[in-house]
């Protein structure tokens, strides 16, 4: 077992990641598949490897819409984890791959037994809650364009992979826009050059130019992301 695979688990103490490690089991999980349903209690964790998972509202009418993208930077279902709440959001899988997987109790019981893990724990806290909060602000202020070329970026800043999977509803549900929209705007960005996009399949192909296009949300939460495995 690579502890490394995931930046979270490969920033923690020797001692700490020796703890975890026969608590831990390797899962291989497929895209769509639904990890903790909106409101149910949280029994395990997932830290990713090359899987991405999305927290997603569900609202009464039927529609959702995705408020973050979790990778291989950190963990499901953190904040419920951390007040020991229900999940007041779906976690779902976005992109096939695997993943580390533990029980809450257990993560819980070494946690409470070791200050560092939970200082690193509640410093990811902090910055998801950063996340949310920015993707609030940007979604009311930016232009799509913009707001998927942020979402691009952070997405593979959460993955091992050069290549993203991001269907035009899933793109559409992060940044609260018509799937049409969508649309339009990832051809803008194929068409400038900034990446290549081929049925869902994204790879960028001039970053640079990717992080100017983006708005400056980016920029903005890129340090706290880079700090919080330090």
């Amino acid at each position: 077992m690579d502890l490394s695979e995931n930046r979270f688990l490969a920033a923690l103490d020797p001692e700490e990641g020796a703890l975890l490690r026969p608590l831990l089991r390797r899962v291989s999980i497929a895209v769509d598949r639904i990890m903790v349903d909106q409101g149910a209690p949280l029994t395990e964790v997932h830290f990713p490897i090359d899987a991405q998972f999305a927290n997603v509202i569900r609202f009464p009418d039927g529609s959702a819409i995705e408020t973050a993208v979790v990778g291989y930077e950190g963990l499901t279902g953190l904040a419920p984890f951390m007040a020991d709440r229900g999940c007041a959001w779906e976690i779902v899988c976005r992109a096939a791959g695997d993943a580390y997987v533990i029980s809450t109790s257990a993560l819980r019981a070494v946690a409470t037994q070791r200050p560092r893990l939970m200082a690193r724990l509640l410093a990811l806290t902090d910055l998801y809650q950063a996340q949310a909060a920015q993707t609030a602000a940007c979604n009311a202020l930016h232009p799509v364009p913009d707001r998927i070329a942020r979402w691009i970026l952070t997405a593979r800043d959460l993955s091992p992979n050069d290549t993203l999977v991001f269907r035009q509803e899933e793109l559409a549900r992060l940044i609260g826009a018509r799937r049409s929209t969508v649309s339009e705007a990832a051809s803008l960005l194929k068409r400038r050059r900034f990446i290549a996009y081929n049925r869902g399949v994204i790879r960028i192909t001039d970053r640079p130019g990717l992080e100017a296009a983006a708005c400056d949300c980016y920029a903005m939460l890129k340090p706290r992301l880079d700090d919080a495995h330090r």
